[in-house]
């Protein structure tokens, strides 16, 4: 008489999916990010997080240029977005004075990917200006936003982040338990198996 064993394994496979962290929290909650100024004296209020913070730019009578920035970096691949709202003391906008930075804004609201500036501002805007920007980061990506002051004097240029989103670290998904009258169906099957081989071979 031959013994038959049966083994029935249940394995399930957990998998990875990338989230979406909304809001300065998380990931991205402002103990996250880093403040540095490079001769400004301008400052960040992160008191409206996660709903939004607002970044102002230096204005110190040097008369030099300086940089106020906010950066982070990207917890994983995919699409940053937000909402902003520019504002500037300055009434010197698209002025020759300020030659020195793109579309002569004199403290223009800088979005910052590795380093690279972007300015997303309207050069016939005004000192006043609201939009939308997008943009894709890889894992381990430097961005966060700027403003910039040429001169530090006549006033402050000034931004609210708002609706920020960005990819989040990799979650996984939770793994299935198998429901007991599966698991009884699959015990069944197999008795029946084991039961078959056996009478087969006698």
């Amino acid at each position: 008489m031959t013994v038959t064993t049966v083994s029935l394994t249940l394995a399930a496979a957990s998998s990875a999916s990338a989230a979406t962290v909304f809001g300065f929290q998380d990931a991205y909650a402002p103990i996250n990010w880093t403040f540095t100024n490079s001769d400004a004296n301008g400052s960040v209020d992160t008191t409206g997080a996660p709903a939004s913070i607002s970044l102002t730019g230096g204005n110190n009578n040097s008369g030099s240029f300086g940089t106020t920035d906010y950066t982070t970096t990207a917890a994983a691949a995919g699409t940053v977005t937000f909402n902003w709202n520019y504002s500037t003391q300055d009434a010197l906008v698209d002025d020759e004075f300020c030659t020195n930075l793109p579309n002569d804004f004199c403290d223009p609201f800088i979005v910052l990917v590795n380093g690279v500036g972007t300015i997303p501002l309207n050069p016939s805007g005004g000192t006043t200006q609201s939009g939308t920007s997008t943009f894709n980061v890889l894992a381990g990506d430097s961005f966060g936003f700027r403003i910039a002051t040429e001169d530090n004097t006549f006033g402050r240029g000034s931004v609210t982040i708002s609706n920020f989103s960005a990819p989040g670290p990799m979650a996984l998904a939770p793994t299935p338990v198998p429901e007991p009258s599966t698991v009884l169906s699959l015990l069944v099957l197999g008795g029946l198996g084991a039961g078959l081989k056996y009478l087969k071979r006698n």
